[in-house]
């Protein structure tokens, strides 16, 4: 009975598990896969929705006394540090966490730039990480690790008090993506990131009571051509590798969409979520006296 009751834990954890497999999930946790994408995964941060997004979340932070500077966060799959570094001047310091040297190399540069001191970075794969310590933030952004019940319970075991999370929220359409995955795979291209409706349940179901904030917008990515081509087989060949003539069908797609400056835009409409949780804020704990 357990487990087809909504309102038990045990469902979800089944739920989550059947999706936890599939062959776009285990490309999505190596290293290499991640490697690939550093070196243009910032170009996002030009743009103003994400910023916004960015700014509204650091102030909900900022507002909950989370970003304070006996505090301790640990960013997790971290990736170039987009949120680590924008808290690291209003905390303790900041664990940065993730298993591509790519990803991190990255990161090493905007310490490099800003002059940062207080992020520590580690190199590891988050399911072999284990600190005897508590973080008072644990805090993680559009990560295919949110896939696993696993990593939830481990954000709640090693979270002092507060849990932090940025997934989406049932929106994800790339309009170029969609165009030269139909040419190859006859279909519009399947994001199948974990959606915030599981995570929430889960945690409701445990007994937390989590505070949710949505954002929709258009994010933009402009890349030279032969940039946008490289991403646009990473992306596809999370399904499975492509043949040369594959690749040149995404080759001759993509210069069709080249400006007279060699640029090309590629436009995604999302609806992500920030979830908020105060552990010592139970789902029952509501009164009005």
């Amino acid at each position: 009975m357990k487990y087809t009751n909504p309102s038990s834990p045990e469902f979800w954890e089944a739920l989550a598990k059947a999706k936890e497999c599939d062959d776009i999930n285990k490309k999505c946790l190596k290293p290499e896969t991640w490697d690939k994408a550093a070196a243009t995964y910032d170009d996002l941060e030009k743009c103003k929705d994400y910023q916004d997004q960015i700014n509204t979340i650091l102030n909900i932070l900022q507002q909950k006394g989370v970003l304070d500077k006996k505090n301790i966060v640990i960013d997790v799959a971290c990736g170039t540090g987009t949120y680590a570094v924008k808290m690291a001047p209003y905390v303790k310091e900041v664990v940065a966490l993730d298993i591509s040297k790519g990803m991190l190399g990255e990161l090493r540069k905007k310490i490099e730039r800003y002059s940062l001191k207080n992020i520590k970075i580690i190199n590891e794969d988050w399911m072999n990480f284990s600190s005897e310590n508590k973080f008072d933030l644990v805090f993680c952004s559009m990560t295919p690790l949110l896939r696993s019940v696993h990593t939830i319970k481990k954000f709640i075991k090693i979270s002092s008090r507060y849990i932090g999370i940025v997934t989406w929220a049932g929106v994800r359409k790339n309009m170029l993506l969609n165009e030269v995955s139909k040419k190859i795979f006859g279909k519009p291209f399947e994001q199948k990131g974990q959606d915030i409706t599981f995570i929430f349940n889960y945690l409701y179901s445990l007994g937390f009571a989590p505070n949710l904030t949505f954002f929709t917008g258009c994010w933009e990515r402009i890349r030279k051509a032969d940039e946008q081509i490289r991403n646009l087989i990473w992306r596809l060949e999370m399904k499975r590798s492509l043949s040369q003539e594959e690749k040149d069908i995404v080759e001759k797609i993509v210069y069709e969409h080249q400006d007279k400056d060699g640029y090309v835009r590629a436009i995604t409409t999302v609806r992500t979520c920030f979830m908020f949780i105060d552990k010592k804020q139970a789902k029952e704990s509501f009164d009005c006296f």
